[in-house]
């Protein structure tokens, strides 16, 4: 399955389980916007399809990439 199918695919699993999924362009980059709040990466997305984690995995995964931006931002 390539990248885009794999997308396809985590995006219509996200979706069955009640997620709301919205792709958007952030920071020169293609994000998925999930429930309004949560930016996943492409690469993410296709993990979901893979199994590799799930839903509440990538909600931890986000968070902590969203803190560790902050932290990086506050010092310069």
């Amino acid at each position: 399955m390539n990248p885009k199918e794999k997308v396809s695919k985590g995006v219509t699993m996200l979706t069955a389980q009640g997620h709301r999924v919205e792709g958007r362009i952030q920071f020169d980059k293609n994000w998925w916007e999930i429930d309004g709040y949560l930016l996943a990466s492409q690469e993410e997305i296709e993990h979901i399809a893979d199994g590799v984690y799930s839903f509440s995995e990538l909600h931890e995964l986000c968070i902590k990439r969203r803190a560790d931006e902050k932290r990086k931002a506050a010092r310069g």
